[in-house]
């Protein structure tokens, strides 16, 4: 294996060209331009990807980022929108390379921050891309965001939205769909990036948390939270805690969504009682009613975005996982409880029974990734049990 400055845990390399050199200088000066310093690189010396860069913020906070660069560029293409600004996941043949095995680099240690990126050396913008949606690289797959989104970026410095995955025309394609985050942001922040991707990859949030922890960090970065000063160790310190205790890291990625659940079972009078199952690739919950039967409960956070005519969307896929294995059987739970918080911004759940959810298109044995919450989903398990 080819040794990338020292960073043995990369499990492949890519041979890259000078025509990178645009984006990988964007990147460079966003650090200079963002009060940072620049301590080291491993482009052009090494032409490979991913490209290692080292470098300091002006708390003299230092960075290991494994960049994963792609080039973006707005051109009129035939049968395209005109708003859409395209880059392709392409290192080296596509024809040849995306039929290998194709994994990003992770740092055991959580030390380095991996960084999948779409740059634009021309309009200065950055979109990063979720590494672990991307843990896979699905190459020669195009993406794009819109005019839209590249204005918003223009005008804060910051943004961040959600859009259904390009299935690639490849066998890449098993199990492509479903949703991603996308968060921009302007070159002198990119160690704000960072410091999001730092959080939001230990952390192994889905979608929906992604797009949430991507709004506080608007200003910036994140300020010093009580319970740091609290149990006197920073941030990265509980963070370790939380990644190396497994009760504790569920409880964080579950988030306040299965908290506010559990009290909505509590008082749920037709639930003689319930329980929180802690235990990998299960579901959340399991109840049992007055007449003895048990069900099980998975909790998913419905995404902000909503369908053009309102209609709220969530994803029914598992947040980490490739092909097939994403996707749950229909067996796996009873019910799916979608919390309505980011779209409604109250702590609302809609419900439906996992049996009548659509089915993914590859294999009508397992549940699609996607699903539209409409009239079908009801406001209560009281409603669902008597549907």
């Amino acid at each position: 294996m080819t040794d990338l400055a020292g960073r043995s845990y990369v499990p492949k390399l890519y041979g890259i060209t000078k025509s990178r050199k645009p984006g990988v200088d964007l990147l460079l000066r966003g650090i200079e331009d963002g009060g940072g310093r620049l301590l080291s690189c491993s482009f052009p010396a090494q032409k490979l990807a991913p490209v290692y860069i080292g470098a300091e913020d002006s708390d003299n906070h230092r960075f290991g980022l494994v960049v994963y660069p792609f080039t973006t560029t707005k051109r009129t293409t035939k049968n395209r929108p005109a708003t859409e600004h395209r880059f392709q996941i392409r290192y080296g043949d596509p024809a040849r390379v995306r039929n290998e095995f194709n994994p990003i680099g992770h740092d055991p240690a959580g030390v380095d921050i991996t960084l999948v990126l779409a740059v634009d050396p021309e309009t200065g913008i950055i979109v990063g891309l979720d590494p672990l949606v991307y843990a896979q690289l699905p190459i020669g797959i195009s993406g794009y965001y819109r005019d839209s989104n590249a204005r918003a970026v223009m005008s804060t410095g910051w943004a961040w939205w959600a859009r259904e995955k390009t299935r690639p025309r490849t066998p890449q394609g098993e199990g492509w769909d479903g949703l991603e985050s996308m968060v921009g942001f302007r070159p002198e922040r990119l160690l704000d990036y960072a410091r999001f991707e730092a959080l939001a990859t230990s952390l192994g949030f889905d979608t929906g948390l992604r797009l949430s922890l991507a709004g506080h960090f608007v200003e910036g970065r994140i300020g010093r939270h009580e319970l740091e000063i609290l149990y006197g160790v920073s941030a990265a310190t509980i963070l370790d805690i939380i990644e190396s205790n497994f009760r504790l890291g569920v409880a964080v990625r579950g988030s306040i969504a299965e908290h506010h659940l559990g009290d909505l079972l509590d008082r749920d009078q037709c639930i003689a009682s319930h329980e929180s199952i802690d235990q990998d690739g299960m579901p959340d919950f399991r109840i049992r009613l007055d007449d003895k039967r048990e069900l099980t409960i998975e909790c998913k956070n419905a995404l902000s975005e909503t369908y053009k005519d309102g209609d709220a969307k969530v994803e029914t896929q598992k947040t980490r996982d490739s092909g097939a294995g994403r996707k749950y059987t229909y067996d796996a739970f009873d019910i799916v409880a979608a919390c309505m918080f980011p779209v409604t911004k109250r702590w609302m759940f809609k419900f439906k029974w996992a049996r009548d959810l659509e089915p993914w298109t590859n294999d009508n044995t397992r549940i699609g990734a996607i699903q539209r919450i409409d009239d079908t989903w009801v406001d209560s398990l009281n409603d669902l049990l008597e549907s």
